[in-house]
């Protein structure tokens, strides 16, 4: 089937001509989904830490943890902008492997400097990889999935760490430090960025057609992302804590994220994003109040990430890292309200609300794009997109 992408780049200010990616190593989004596992791990495992000595501190534990966060996410759009300018994709992702052990080494001296550090250095991880990832991936959704869900288990296995204040932390060291050296001698997709400075037509990613169903398409998209972190972080407030919550709900984002990438390029990415919202939404809205209930609908429920991430991307495909820091920005905006148990917004009519309409938001984004049914791959939409991304 061949659509037609609804944001094309005018002809007027057609782009440069991009050479093709080189194939891509097959393993290239497992070994960075590694790394984006042992990141998370390092840095919620410094944070966790830092704050249990932070009670007399100014910031205090939850003014701590809420900065990390606000960093770690809020960070990405900013620096992912100035990442795509500078054409620093991979040092990015070296800057971020070593900021994350230094983060982890301040944390016995400083628990602002850990913060500060813990969560730039998290940032700029995200945003190197994720970007090599997204530019690899050539408009496929799972390279996105299997990037992108092992740090759900990196964050479980990191406040599980950094609660265990006996256990040692200098493994983590180690494992940084073999890390940075297989970044720098892994083969990346493209040298260099696809941003081209010495073009005219690059110096926005904005279309100047159709500008305001660009705006749509992203907003909804925004609207989809943020949904997804409040029902994620909020879902399990009604279950009794107990171990299997805490143990499922790290192992539920990784087995959604994963599997929502690899079931969409097989059957569809509307089918596998809207079928998985409107399925998941009565489990998690009647049964969130037990493990057995709100954990499958919680792996239902994530599979929508790759696709919304790597349709980010389409919008704006000479700028990964800024597309990937926006979704990252949705993120943080639609966890926030999470924080603060007193604001009411854990009933779950609500939750069926918010994911029934995310559900709507999801359809329309893509249906903007131009994707339509059984949509499944770069080679199936325009050949603007298509010759920046990588041909099949």
């Amino acid at each position: 089937m061949s659509t037609a992408v609804a944001v094309p780049i005018p002809s007027s200010a057609a782009p440069a001509q991009v050479a093709p990616a080189p194939a891509v190593t097959a393993g290239l989004p497992i070994v960075y989904g590694a790394m984006h596992l042992l990141v998370d791990l390092t840095t919620v495992t410094a944070i966790t830490r830092a704050a249990g000595f932070a009670e007399g501190d100014v910031l205090g534990p939850f003014g701590l943890v809420l900065g990390y966060d606000l960093l770690a996410f809020g960070l990405q759009l900013p620096l992912g902008y100035v990442v795509d300018r500078l054409g620093a994709l991979r040092g990015a992702l070296l800057a971020g492997l070593m900021l994350s052990g230094v983060g982890l080494a301040l944390v016995p001296h400083s628990a602002a400097a850990t913060m500060v550090v813990a969560g730039v250095g998290n940032a700029l991880f995200h945003l190197g990889a994720g970007a090599l990832v997204l530019v690899g991936a050539r408009g496929r959704a799972a390279p996105a999935g299997v990037f992108v869900a092992p740090g759900a288990l990196g964050l479980g296995l990191g406040m599980a760490l950094g609660r265990a204040a006996d256990l040692p932390t200098w493994p983590l060291f180690l494992a940084l430090a073999a890390a940075m050296v297989t970044a720098w001698r892994v083969r990346n997709p493209r040298a260099q960025n696809p941003l081209k400075f010495n073009d005219p037509a690059a110096t926005t990613f904005i279309p100047n057609e159709r500008a305001a169903l660009w705006w749509t398409v992203l907003g909804l998209l925004l609207a989809s992302v943020m949904v997804r972190s409040f029902v994620g972080f909020a879902g399990a407030r009604g279950c009794p804590k107990s171990l299997v919550l805490l143990m499922g709900i790290p192992l539920a984002g990784f087995l959604g994220k994963t599997l929502g990438g690899l079931v969409s390029d097989r059957i569809g990415w509307l089918e596998t994003s809207v079928g998985a919202l409107l399925l998941s939404a009565p489990m998690i809205a009647f049964t969130g109040a037990t493990p057995w209930g709100l954990l499958p609908g919680l792996v239902i429920f994530q599979a929508t990430m790759p696709v919304t991430l790597t349709a980010a991307y389409l919008l704006m495909p000479r700028y990964p890292a800024t597309a990937f820091g926006l979704p990252c920005l949705g993120l943080v905006v639609g966890a926030l309200p999470t924080f603060f148990d007193d604001m009411g917004v854990y009933a779950r009519a609500l939750f069926l609300a918010l994911i029934l309409g995310s559900a709507l938001a999801c359809w329309l984004a893509l249906r903007g794009l131009g994707i339509a049914r059984g949509y499944r791959r770069i080679g199936q939409i325009a050949p603007a997109v298509d010759g920046l991304a990588g041909a099949d």
